[in-house]
C-alpha cells in the first residue's frame, strides 16, 4: 500500500516536471540512484527482511532506485533546491521495499 501511493507520487512529481519543461526531461543522476537504493535497502531491513523473489525485487528497483531518482531530479529542479531532492529519493526508496512484502503494509 505505501508502495503504490509513493510510485503515485513519483509519477506525478515526474508528469509535472515534464510538463512544466515542456516534455523534455532531464538524466537520472547517480547520487539519487544511489542514495534510492540505500534507502531501499534500509526500508527492506526496517520492513523485516522479507525473502527476495526475483519478480518483486525488479518491481522494487524500478520503482524505487529508476523512478526515485527521477523523480528525485525533478523535485529539485522544481523547488530549486537540494533538499526536496534528497527526500523524495529517501522516501521512495524505503516505500518501493514494501513490494517485497506479501501483505500490504498498514495491514500486516
Amino acid at each position: 500500500m505505501l508502495a503504490v501511493v509513493a510510485l503515485f507520487g513519483q509519477i506525478v512529481v515526474i508528469a509535472v516536471g515534464r510538463w512544466r519543461d515542456g516534455g523534455r526531461g532531464q538524466a537520472s543522476s547517480w547520487r539519487y540512484a544511489a542514495a534510492s537504493l540505500v534507502a531501499g535497502t534500509a526500508g527492506w531491513l526496517a520492513v523485516g527482511r522479507p525473502d527476495l523473489v526475483g519478480g518483486d525485487v525488479g518491481l522494487a528497483l524500478l520503482c524505487g532506485v529508476i523512478l526515485g531518482s527521477e523523480a528525485a531530479v525533478t523535485a529539485e529542479r522544481l523547488s530549486g533546491r537540494a533538499w526536496p531532492g534528497w527526500t523524495v529519493s529517501a522516501v521512495g526508496g524505503a516505500a518501493s521495499s514494501t513490494w517485497l512484502l506479501d501483505t500490504p503494509l498498514p495491514f500486516v
